[in-house]
């Protein structure tokens, strides 16, 4: 198969990233001679758009790309947004306000076109996720509503975690939005409540990319790590993970990789011809 008749979409944190949050030099020539060759690169993550351009000065990805776990398609060469799936703010404010009078020690996120919006207090920032994040502001509940948001994110005690999701079904509102928990190999053993726009996933988005010009007639690769790439895998032509990815991961991969520390990407590229 030859490069310009395929495009990649690859995750980042645990597959591009190693585990410093670096992208190796391996990688990044592995890239630009794929492009270099008209291969198209895409990035699906969770992070917005801002924040990962912040970690990829001089990787060659070329293509739109699928962010904020579906919500958004962003073309970097244009600096837009291609597609959009908002969240319920309505829903997510009374999430938001409950959190700040129940459980006030929560890290409370709101991530919007421009920014991650902290709607909980600078003292209860989850530090290291805070660090890579950037950048982002402090603004009050009302103030967030000025906006649309994308998604949620609260990090905590699990305990609180779980009480938030008993208020969600008690007060119901769990067919407003998705819920999902998750952890990060940013922040190793802390766990978080990811609250989405009902049936967002980056495997919808991977499926709205299918109709956009530059992806028509290419076989579409997906590679990642970890639970929210599952429908991303399910979607793509071809799925592909790094080792070090969740075994829920592998068994639905049909391509397994070296780890994210053994530059995946570059090994995964360096297949293509022979798929």
């Amino acid at each position: 198969m030859k490069p310009n008749e395929t495009a990649v979409f690859c995750d980042l944190d645990g597959t591009l990233f190693d585990s410093t949050g670096a992208v190796s030099e391996e990688n990044r020539a592995a890239i630009r001679r794929y492009t270099e060759a008209g291969g198209l690169f895409a990035i699906a993550t969770g992070r917005c758009p801002e924040n990962m351009m912040m970690f990829l000065d001089g990787v060659a990805f070329n293509a739109p790309s699928i962010v904020l776990n579906g919500a958004g398609v962003y073309d970097r060469a244009e600096n837009r947004f291609l597609y959009t799936q908002f969240a319920d703010r309505d829903a997510l404010s009374a999430v938001l306000r409950y959190c700040r009078e129940v459980h006030p020690s929560l890290d409370l996120q709101v991530y919007t076109e421009e920014h991650i919006l902290y709607v909980s207090p600078e003292e209860t920032v989850n530090r290291p996720f805070w660090e890579l994040h950037k950048t982002s502001c402090f603004v009050s509940v009302e103030e967030a509503e000025r906006t649309p948001w994308f998604k949620s994110l609260l990090f905590g005690r699990p305990d609180a975690l779980a009480d938030v999701v008993a208020f969600i079904e008690r007060s119901g509102l769990s067919d407003r939005f998705d819920r999902v928990f998750a952890t990060t190999d940013i922040v190793p053993g802390v766990e978080y409540l990811e609250l989405l726009p009902r049936g967002v996933n980056k495997g919808t988005a991977l499926h709205v990319c299918r109709s956009l010009p530059c992806y028509l007639g290419r076989t579409l690769i997906a590679v990642g790590d970890y639970n929210n790439d599952l429908e991303l895998l399910g979607e793509a032509d071809i799925a592909a993970c790094p080792k070090n990815a969740n075994d829920a991961v592998r068994a639905i991969s049909d391509l397994l990789l070296p780890s994210n520390n053994e530059h995946a990407i570059a090994a995964l590229i360096d297949r293509i011809p022979a798929l």
